[in-house]
Parts: structure tokens; sequence; C-alpha cells
């Protein structure tokens, strides 16, 4: 990708999760995990949002399993679109940006099966969420699949085990950023959020650690 210019206020993002930008030109894969309120899906929401805004790309949104679009990260690109005003037309099953050409659309890999995944050369960013739940099947097929010359695969997740297919496979690539961020880490963290964290701390350390520490479950 291109060299980035000077940032817009739009990409406020929490300072842990910065060398996302600055490594998109060194890097293939993005492995973004934490516990709750850390920012990451609200971070990788602006940052794709500003791509597609300076330059055409075609991005596919997924997930292992997604029975409708509500549970897509759909919802929270809308909300970025309508609140700050961005070029975008907002479909039901997708999102076009007016000028640049680029698009958003969202895919449950369980649902669409392999062929539905093998779909996908052509995509220049590949952004799933909730990647703690791939199995490794799913992941054997992404892999080979986004090829395209200077493609993308992000991956958002609140880690559930330790052997977690997407973790396993590509952190300590030397192609792989890898960022763990938890909520004290993100200025931008609701105080309520804060409030339930220590409220959960308070009740059970173990539930804590889990839930907003992201660490694994054995």
């Amino acid at each position: 990708m291109a060299e980035i210019a000077e940032l817009p206020e739009f990409l406020k993002l929490p300072p842990k999760l910065m060398p996302i930008i600055s490594g998109l030109n060194k890097y293939k894969y993005f492995v973004i995990e934490g516990g709750r309120g850390s920012g990451k899906t609200q971070a990788l929401a602006r940052i794709l949002l500003w791509l597609s805004d300076v330059r055409n790309v075609r991005v596919v949104c997924g997930r292992e399993t997604q029975a409708n679009i509500e549970e897509s990260v759909y919802t929270a690109l809308k909300d970025l679109i309508f609140k700050h005003t961005l070029a975008y037309d907002v479909l039901k099953s997708r999102i076009d940006h007016k000028c640049s050409g680029s698009q958003f659309t969202f895919k449950g890999f369980r649902e669409q099966g392999a062929t539905g995944i093998k779909g996908l050369e052509g995509v220049d960013i590949l952004w799933v969420d909730e990647a703690q739940a791939l199995t490794n099947e799913t992941t054997n097929v992404i892999i080979p699949t986004i090829r395209k010359e200077n493609s993308k695969i992000f991956f958002t997740m609140n880690r559930h085990l330790r052997d977690d297919a997407a973790f396993i496979k590509f952190v300590g690539r030397a192609d792989c950023l890898h960022i763990h961020i938890d909520y004290f880490e993100n200025p931008y963290c609701p105080l309520t959020l804060k409030i339930e964290a220590e409220e959960c701390k308070r009740r059970s350390i173990a539930e804590y650690n889990h839930i907003w520490l992201g660490q694994p479950l054995d």
C-alpha cells in the first residue's frame, strides 16, 4: 500500500494501536487481541473506513458464524459513518464509498463454506472479528485464498482457549503484527466499562482475567 499521509482527527486511536497504521506496509497479518473495552473493534473500524476513503479497496468483514448482518461489524461501521458524516452509502447488505469505489461486504465463513471463502481471491482487506471462534479448517482456506498483492488480513479477538487457531497460526510470524491491549490502555474506554471491570475483579479474579484482560482459558 502507498505511504500514509498525515493522519486525520478521525483516527484518534489508543496509542498502543498506532503501530497498525505505521505497519500497514510492513505486515500482511495483524492479530489484535485483548479483553473488553480495549477499543479493538472501534480502532480497526476507523482505520479501514479511512483507508477506504483514500484509496479504492475491497474489504470483506467475516466471522466464523454469522446468522445475520447485525452480528457482524456492520453496526460499528454504520455508527461511525453516521456520527462523522462520512461519504458512504450504507445499504442493507454492504457499505459503498461514494467517491473512491471502495466496498465493504460481510460474510459468515461457516455459512458460506469452503467454496464461498475461496471466492475471496480479489479481496484487498479481510477483517475477521471474533477471531477466537475461527476453526483450523477455516484458517487453512483463508491463508492461500487472500493472495492479492499487498492484501492484508486483520484478526480482532478476545482469546478463548490457548490453542485458538488464529492465534496459534499467525502470532510469531515475521509478517504478522501482534498487539495485546486491555481496557486500561484505552484512553477512550467509557467509565461505565471501567466500573464493570472493577466489579468483576472484586467478584472473581478468574473471570476478570479472562473477560477484561483477554487471558485464554486452559
